[in-house]
């Protein structure tokens, strides 16, 4: 899922597959909080190019004696080969996992050690889902109901949004060190169960091989000729799937990490003059190390001017919020995760989020018109996009930084 919507409605006069199973699981929602008499209105929502896997919905809820509902959801639209290749059902498994379960127990977490409202990480309020395989459904509240707005994918993210995106970054691993902390045995459960599954790797890479190449090649083609050997030379060391096992590897203690944080992945408000943002699509948390979440936010979301003027700020931030947030759980952030181990796993993991980034980074700058559609999708070559001029022009910087930066 993306936070990022196409304001356009969409009207089908016939119910598809996605409706029909979202009307039965909103009926039983609807049943559990007693809304007699209710009356439902369902719309379908375009994304605009920014979520491939899931048909999204808005949803509004009216009954007599009750303050109207507004609900957002995501059915599961992936179907067959793709389906299998992109592990749809262990996404929806791991969101339920996060929303029926994690969010308990940090909620538990943050009470015992009386955190205040405005230093708490706040997750979309949970009504329900549905995990029959073909049909997973989750439904949360509407976030643009309560202000939230979307911050738009092709724009550089700018220092406010930034500085807001990298503190909530750290309240979020830093719950997870507390959750270590506070109950070693079940959170030592948990990352067991979110850990990368490898046991596909070498049968996702033999039927990638030729996507593969498509989708490296553009990222090849926009680098600056004095930095293509050394891009090569990470392509050579990995492909396909392996390299997203290897971003996502425990590298020093491990902690839940989001594995998709980018800016379309977060929504904003701003309240008392101050932005306030919240985070959303949890299909893809998993134990790993707290850079690779830094980097992918970074990578996904900034231009080259941005990372001139911001990045060495944008690392002291998050390690400043993550010291904060760690000592109001009564943590030494040097005990657990010392800076000059995020600096290592930084430059250690910047050469896969690299590649990550050839791959990902056309996904979620390609225009609305030229965006694969979920129901014509059959094979993962249809995610070859040809990238556009933002694109060369995000990536060709990125390379560039992290040859002076020497993460490469």
């Amino acid at each position: 899922m993306s936070a990022e919507l196409d304001p356009v409605v969409h009207h089908s006069p016939a119910m598809s597959v996605a409706e029909t199973v979202l009307r039965k699981v909103l009926d039983k929602i609807i049943e559990d909080l007693k809304y007699k008499h209710a009356d439902l209105s369902l719309n379908r929502l375009n994304s605009g190019g920014a979520n491939y896997t899931s048909a999204l919905f808005a949803a509004t809820v009216t009954a007599p004696q009750h303050d109207t509902l507004k609900l957002f959801a995501k059915v599961a639209d992936v179907s067959g080969i793709l389906r299998e290749k992109m592990h749809i059902d262990i996404m929806f498994k791991t969101e339920h996992f996060v929303y029926s379960d994690l969010v308990k127990v940090y909620e538990r977490i943050e009470d015992s050690h009386n955190i205040s409202p405005e230093h708490r990480f706040i997750f979309p309020k949970f009504f329900g889902s549905h995990n029959v395989e073909g049909e997973e459904t989750i439904v949360m509240e509407d976030l643009t109901a309560e202000g939230y707005g979307t911050y738009s994918r092709f724009k550089c993210i700018d220092w406010e949004h930034a500085a807001a995106a990298v503190e909530y970054l750290a309240r979020f691993h830093a719950l997870s060190f507390a959750y270590r902390k506070d109950d070693p045995e079940n959170f030592t459960k948990d990352v067991e169960s979110l850990k990368p599954n490898e046991a596909d790797k070498n049968e996702a890479n033999e039927g990638m091989k030729d996507t593969w190449k498509k989708m490296v090649s553009a990222g090849i083609q926009v680098t600056k000729e004095e930095h293509r050997d050394k891009l090569l030379k990470i392509l050579e060391a990995t492909n396909g799937r392996e390299v997203f096992l290897k971003f996502r590897a425990s590298l020093s203690t491990p902690v839940l990490c989001h594995g998709d944080y980018r800016v379309s992945n977060l929504l904003f408000r701003r309240q008392n003059g101050r932005l306030q943002p919240i985070v959303v699509d949890y299909q893809t948390v998993h134990s790993g190390s707290p850079a690779a979440d830094l980097l992918y936010l970074e990578f996904m979301g900034t231009d080259q001017q941005f990372r001139k003027e911001y990045h060495g700020k944008l690392l002291e931030h998050y390690y400043k919020e993550l010291t904060a947030a760690l000592d109001r759980f009564g943590i030494d952030v040097n005990e657990v995760y010392p800076r000059e181990t995020l600096d290592k796993e930084l430059k250690q993991l910047a050469p896969t989020a690299l590649v990550i980034s050839m791959v990902v980074l056309p996904l979620v700058l390609v225009e609305a018109e030229h965006a694969p559609h979920m129901g014509g999708i059959k094979e993962m070559s249809d995610f070859a996009i040809s990238p556009g001029e933002l694109f060369a022009a995000r990536y060709s910087g990125l390379v560039s930084d992290c040859v002076a930066w020497a993460f490469i």
